[in-house]
């Protein structure tokens, strides 16, 4: 395997580093229950509602509207959780996204209608989803060398959710019904905050550089004075305050500061009668009092420090859309949406296709289990492989999406229900293989400091393709009147972003042309 990408290679060793352990794995441990309880939605939910929508008889367009507003809603989320976690922190964005998702599950719990749950759970899970998962942002923070196995942590939760979601929620709907089920499922979600409440800001856990560690023990900024000063203690600072007298209001919702004078002499070094002095004189001009009261002046101050965050939000997030300028970082994007669209509307069919062809749900939850717990295994095994040097990261993830096409091509043949448990199985390797490399392969070839731009980006093109293939699978469906059909079109898909993978040898190296000295390398 080729070295590391330069990207990589260029994050100085003068830099501070990652703390890559201590407090990172209890972050690690964080994000795994937040991918364990928050993204089980993605697949679970022909599972938990769709004998309620076919109860209301709701067209597979209607359907395929409400679960791709999600994911699209769940995308713009993430265009833009990478400039609110610079400007608000992980931990505060985590925890807003984990209680929103509790929140609006719960809210789904009692919806009379198609447009309640795309209100309650399309507009709000899918917001709380995206503003949940920045696990691997931060992860990519925390850790450098041992990043493979803190990213095991992250796609161990998501895998395990995967396994288990659909099988406890089969148990809940006959013990509780689908409210109750819905409702319990719900307060399992809330338990995400735990995880997102211990995403302390990195910089409290950076290890010192090398030169920074070198420079307090040699003394280097001492030892550009002279010997003798070094000796002599420095006169103390002479400071003068002078104030004026205040001037006085009626109103006390008023401020009048009064003018200060400060003036400050410091003898730093003295050398055979010659003294070396700083003279600083600091000057606060009078300021007059605001003529409105306080309570108004503070409320119109928020108001203002609110546009302007939101100002550098929207800055920030046109400035990272400019990285689909660079071919490889559009490949990356437009590859691993396409598949992500492919894969959750496959999984939300599958319940559907199933029972059309006579199976019960208990067998579709079954199919989806399996799938998920294939996936969850792959998932472990990629990426505690990723950080050995022989592995090579990018030919499984090609060969993860060439499968993932195929086995959707094999499930659209009935085989029986043994036989169709097995392709899921195969299938949920081939997603393992997929999810478990996507976003270290990414970092790879990206770097660090363009991983939260390319992180907004692809979200981007994420939500503009569910915005677009999800209701045209759904047309397609209710004109066909058959699911093998659009899982036809989704196989294509996928297909279409191997080929796209073909093609990054030959971004790179335009790339490479383009900026001499600087290549994304993948690695053989």
């Amino acid at each position: 395997m080729a070295a590391a990408a330069p990207e990589e290679a260029k994050e100085s060793q003068c830099e501070p580093q990652p703390p890559d352990g201590g407090w990172g794995w209890m972050v690690a441990a964080g994000v795994f229950l937040i991918a364990l309880v928050v993204p089980m939605l993605l697949p679970s939910f022909g599972i938990l509602f769709s004998r309620q929508l076919l109860e209301w008889h709701t067209s597979y367009t209607t359907i395929a509207v409400i679960f791709n507003t999600f994911l699209v809603v769940w995308r713009l989320a993430g265009v833009v959780v990478g400039t609110l976690t610079k400007e608000f922190g992980f931990r505060r964005v985590a925890v807003t996204g984990t209680l929103l998702t509790a929140t609006s599950l719960t809210l789904s719990a009692f919806a009379a209608s198609p447009l309640h749950l795309l209100i309650t759970f399309s507009l709000g899970c899918g917001l709380g989803n995206g503003l949940s998962c920045v696990g691997y942002l931060i992860l990519a923070h925390y850790f450098k060398k041992r990043r493979g196995r803190a990213t095991a942590c992250l796609v161990a939760g998501a895998g395990l959710g995967h396994f288990v979601s659909p099988l406890v929620i089969r148990l809940l709907q006959e013990e509780y019904g689908m409210r109750g089920a819905t409702v319990v499922l719900g307060g399992i979600t809330l338990h995400a905050v735990v995880g997102a409440s211990v995403f302390q800001p990195v910089e409290w856990h950076w290890k010192k550089p090398k030169e920074d560690i070198a420079m307090e023990d040699t003394g280097t900024f001492s030892s550009l004075l002279p010997s003798h000063a070094k000796t002599k203690e420095p006169k103390r600072a002479e400071v003068k305050v002078a104030n004026d007298s205040k001037e006085g209001t009626d109103d006390p919702l008023c401020v009048a500061p009064s003018p200060r004078r400060v003036s400050q002499s410091t003898s730093v070094a003295e050398r055979e009668g010659t003294s070396f002095s700083v003279h600083t004189v600091v000057i606060v001009a009078k300021t007059e009092a605001p003529a409105v009261p306080l309570a108004a002046w503070r409320d119109r101050s928020r108001a203002c420090g609110l546009c302007r965050t939101l100002g550098r939000v929207l800055r920030s997030v046109v400035r990272d859309m400019r990285v689909l300028r660079k071919p490889t970082c559009l490949i990356i994007g437009l590859a691993s949406s396409l598949i992500i669209n492919a894969e959750a509307n496959f999984l939300v069919m599958v319940p559907f296709a199933l029972q059309a062809a006579g199976y019960p749900l208990q067998t579709a939850a079954w199919c989806l289990s399996i799938a998920g717990m294939s996936n969850l295994f792959t998932r472990l095994c990629v990426s505690a492989l990723s950080d050995l040097p022989w592995f090579n990261m990018r030919l499984c993830y090609m060969a993860g999406m060439a499968a993932m096409a195929t086995s959707v091509l094999v499930f659209t043949f009935q085989m029986g229900a043994v036989w169709q448990a097995a392709v899921m199985g195969v299938w949920g390797c081939a997603a393992g293989m997929f999810y478990g490399l996507n976003n270290l392969l990414m970092t790879r070839v990206v770097g660090l400091r363009c991983l939260i731009s390319v992180y907004g980006a692809r979200n981007l093109l994420g939500a503009l393709g569910f915005f677009i293939v999800g209701p045209v699978v759904g047309v397609i469906r209710d004109v066909s009147g058959s699911y093998a059909v659009s899982m036809w079109v989704l196989a294509s898909l996928m297909s279409f972003s191997f080929f796209l993978w073909l093609l990054m040898p030959a971004a790179q190296a335009y790339e490479s042309r383009q900026e001499p000295g600087e290549r994304s390398s993948i690695g053989a």
